[in-house]
């Protein structure tokens, strides 16, 4: 991992075949440098970088907080530009500012449910689990409180799964509203690097968050990317073997993703020379999200 932030973009890959440096990257270790640009603490109040506030179809309707920044660099992100350079958008919010904001587009819409998304809302365990204490505070406004996450963070920081137990319990007699959507993006090391840019090492991590967030007895399900021009019949049937090891209901009620191609996400994949899935040609929708890219 190199010492410049700065060059932690998106994957891309040379003629060979292969990752350009810096990549594959830690997760890790890129948590640490996301960090220190969207996590912020100001006399005691833990304040993390947004972009925007909207409400959006899906979980039957939902009020979104669009976070930025994230540990991963999947090459089929439909994340904009705000996950490659954290550090040029967003504003900073307080706890107090996030919950506000929601529920002004909850009532604006009508909708009883809300979540963190866009990148990964659990880089700044502090500003989350205060924005979840406004929320359990007030928690027959709510159907539904969805934390979306790769795992990483939670693989990493013991008692973090416990933490979330308090918002998003299994038990349904607790009153809680919380619960946790755990992205595993593959089960074999080569396949997920090739999927997130990440160290194949790094593949288990969202295997041990899975067994974290189990044992802490929360509230979660799994989603699996099921697309076979990124996961091979192998490869998913491995992810639920793992996922059965712990137990056989959460393999049971996994979430399939198919993906779509966004914009920001066929340059993510021309840039990896997928080709197979862009085509030859750039489009329209492509032109005009590289119009907007920040200069490297």
């Amino acid at each position: 991992m190199p010492d410049n932030d700065q060059r932690i973009r998106y994957a891309t890959k040379g003629a060979d075949g292969k990752f350009k440096p810096p990549f594959p990257v830690s997760p890790v270790e890129l948590t640490e440098l996301t960090r220190k640009m969207v996590c912020r603490e100001e006399n005691g109040t833990h304040l993390r970088k947004y972009t925007s506030f909207y409400g959006v179809g899906v979980y039957g309707g939902i009020a979104t907080a669009y976070s930025v920044g994230c540990n991963f660099r999947c090459v089929f992100c439909w994340v904009d530009w705000s996950r490659d350079w954290p550090e040029r958008y967003g504003s900073f919010y307080t706890p107090g500012q996030v919950y506000q904001r929601l529920r002004e587009v909850m009532s604006g819409c009508g909708y009883r449910r809300a979540r963190i998304s866009g990148a990964e809302p659990t880089l700044c365990p502090e500003h989350l689990c205060s924005v979840l204490d406004l929320v359990h505070r007030e928690r027959e406004a709510f159907d539904l409180f969805v934390i979306e996450t790769n795992g990483v963070v939670i693989s990493q920081e013991r008692g973090f799964a416990e933490r979330l137990e308090k918002y998003a319990s299994r038990d349904r007699t607790r009153g809680t509203v919380g619960h946790v959507r755990l992205s595993i993006r593959g089960g074999q090391p080569e396949a997920f690097e090739e999927k997130t840019g990440c160290t194949q090492d790094s593949m288990e991590l969202p295997f041990i968050a899975a067994r974290r967030l189990w044992d802490a007895q929360v509230s979660f399900h799994v989603a699996v990317v099921v697309d076979e021009r990124f996961t091979s019949p192998d490869e998913e049937e491995r992810i639920y073997e793992r996922l059965a090891d712990i137990d056989q209901s959460i393999a049971s009620s996994v979430e399939r993703e198919i993906l779509d191609p966004y914009p920001h996400a066929l340059v993510r994949l021309r840039a990896v020379r997928r080709e197979d899935i862009t085509g030859n040609k750039i489009s329209r929708k492509e032109e005009a999200v590289l119009r907007k890219k920040p200069p490297a």
